[in-house]
């Protein structure tokens, strides 16, 4: 039975790659969602829908989530990253590690210009209440 809850974006699964890209955030790279899941899909991407309350924004994220596997099975070498961020530069969500805030291996980029970098603790509580919602 599906329900709301499978389709929350939640955070990576311990020493997961996970990648997304925002749909509602796209038009800063300028494309609509429509095109961007075209896009996606002609990348050889199979993107599924997901969604996240954004506190910040007052909003919800709609993800297009690309990616979520773990480290040693991950596809996002160095060209296929390239190409990504070539495409995805301010609309794209690059995260490594697992769910859990005290993981010191927990990283996130919100844009690609953005170096990896320990995720602050702002921006891993929103993920753990959806992770608490969807249990």
């Amino acid at each position: 039975m599906m329900t709301n809850s499978n389709y929350r974006l939640l955070p990576p699964k311990d020493e997961y790659v996970q990648v997304s890209i925002y749909l509602n955030r796209v038009h800063l790279d300028g494309c609509t969602p429509d095109r961007a899941i075209a896009q996606l899909i002609e990348m050889g991407y199979d993107p599924s829908l997901q969604y996240q309350w954004n506190p910040k924004r007052n909003e919800f994220d709609l993800f297009a989530v690309i990616h979520d596997r773990p480290i040693a099975d991950s596809l996002m070498d160095k060209q296929a990253c390239d190409a990504l961020w070539a495409a995805f530069n301010e609309s794209s969500l690059y995260v490594i590690g697992c769910e859990a805030a005290q993981n010191p291996n927990w990283l996130a980029a919100g844009s690609f210009n953005e170096a990896r970098r320990h995720a602050a603790p702002e921006e891993i509580e929103p993920l753990q209440a959806n992770a608490a919602a969807a249990a």
